[in-house]
């Protein structure tokens, strides 16, 4: 009996002790486990540091150091390492360009390169307080292949040649920038400088010389710019606003809106289209010409619109105030009879010719000027006053002894030039199709005109 009973309690103490090393295993197990459990939720703690970590250096502030070579090196790193940059302070670019462009034949060196998606951007503010950039040549050269590129709220003051040049993107916004005079560098032969400049030609296109169009696509929008471009002498070109060869249809099409843009003081052209795949709205810009014209090429227009490219140029509002005998306010035309310029749509605008006392006017003198191989344009509901050699001209084009151009099919609807001195209508000889429906007073009509009265009007 004892023997049973030592051998009992033995076999307890086996199982007892069976017991204790499964619970010891079990929680060795669970602390093991408990181990792992602690280190993927750390893991995932720290890929969610480095995730947040690295969003966050995708944005980037920049302070102004009044240092060129600190500035410029400073603003590339931040454009080629971020997304998003915002500049502060007072920035000078002063210093040698470095940069190629795709036209080193055309352009000189760049300042600043973008290649890549990124928007730029300044704080708003008054000229004191508003991020400027001072100086530099051509501070931002945008070739950015298929990337969508912002620049808003800088005020770049006297860059040289350009203050914005654009080659190649997929998507532009070019906003609420103030530009304050320009530096003129030799292009083409002739001192030149435009604020914005989106171009892939670089010398004027012809059919022969078209660029790569294709390179810029997208919707582009420069809207609610302020460009004045001061101090600039009868041998300076400045512009506003320059787009050469932009878009190719139909599979590049640019979409470009040019709006709500106040202009002053360019020799030449305040907002400059030639050859466009694609279609563009003008609205809403203010411009004042100055008093200065260039001597080094002629015809100067307040808004051109050459060579190809479906527009609507509308509710812009012009002073031209230019001593040249062949200024224009609007003009519409192309040179090269393969590329016939039409459905352009002209209306609700406000163009006043201002010219200086005494002013003998050329040939091509307008308030809006269509001429050249052109047809099936609108020109409605403007108002043109002040004094030249017409308000509305119909011209052949170009001079001889080029292949002259007739603008063929256009209307002229409901424009009012009660306030304009000059002739209110010129159609030039052998021009044909011309409808002029209710056009105030009369017309110089040396070509087949129609003269229609509205409904309850009157023929002029």
């Amino acid at each position: 009996m004892k023997c049973a009973l030592q051998a009992r309690v033995a076999r307890s103490a086996r199982i007892l002790r069976d017991k204790t090393s499964q619970r010891e295993r079990r929680v060795e197990i669970m602390k093991r486990s408990l181990s792992k459990f602690c280190l993927m939720v750390l893991g995932g703690v720290a890929t969610v540091v480095t995730l947040a970590v690295g969003t966050a250096a995708q944005s980037v502030e920049i302070v102004a150091t009044g240092h060129a070579d600190l500035d410029v090196r400073n603003v590339q790193r931040a454009v080629d390492e971020n997304e998003h940059v915002t500049l502060i302070g007072h920035f000078s670019f002063d210093r040698l360009p470095t940069v190629l462009t795709a036209l080193p034949n055309i352009y000189p060196p760049a300042t600043i390169r973008v290649w890549k998606s990124v928007s730029i951007s300044g704080v708003s503010g008054d000229d004191d307080e508003m991020t400027t950039i001072e100086g530099g040549t051509i501070p931002f050269y945008v070739e950015a292949p298929g990337a969508s590129v912002t620049i808003q709220s800088l005020r770049f003051n006297r860059p040289t040649l350009d203050g914005i040049l654009v080659y190649a993107v997929s998507g532009l916004t070019i906003t609420k920038c103030k530009f304050k005079g320009i530096v003129p560098s030799v292009l083409g032969g002739a001192p030149t400088g435009s604020a914005i400049e989106i171009n892939t030609v670089g010398n004027l296109p012809s059919p022969t010389q078209t660029g790569h169009p294709e390179n810029i696509a997208g919707r582009l929008l420069i809207t609610n710019n302020d460009i004045d471009l001061e101090s600039a002498s009868v041998a300076e070109n400045t512009l506003g606003i320059t787009i050469f060869g932009v878009g190719r249809s139909p599979d590049r099409e640019a979409d470009i809106y040019v709006s709500g843009n106040t202009i002053r003081r360019t020799t030449e052209p305040a907002i400059n289209f030639r050859l466009l795949g694609g279609q563009a709205n003008v609205e809403s810009n203010v411009i004042n010409t100055g008093t200065v014209s260039s001597t080094l090429v002629p015809r100067p227009e307040a808004i051109r619109i050459a060579n190809t490219g479906s527009y609507v140029i509308a509710h812009n509002k012009i002073d031209c105030e230019w001593p040249d005998a062949d200024a224009m306010g609007i003009g519409v035309f192309s040179q090269f009879g393969v590329w016939q310029l039409e459905h352009v749509v002209v209306m609700d605008n406000d163009v006043t010719m201002s010219p200086p006392p005494g002013t003998v006017f050329g040939d091509f003198s307008a308030g809006i000027s269509i001429r050249g191989f052109t047809g099936d344009n609108l020109v409605a509901n403007n108002r043109i006053r002040g004094h030249a050699r017409a308000a509305l001209a119909l011209d052949v084009f170009p001079l001889p002894p080029r292949p002259q151009g007739t603008p063929r099919n256009n209307a002229l609807v409901l424009n009012r030039v009660d306030d304009f001195e000059g002739a209110p209508v010129l159609i030039g000889q052998g021009i044909n199709d011309t409808l002029v429906l209710e056009q105030q007073g009369t017309s110089d009509d040396r070509g087949g005109t129609a003269t229609p009265p509205a409904p309850g009007g009157r023929r002029d």
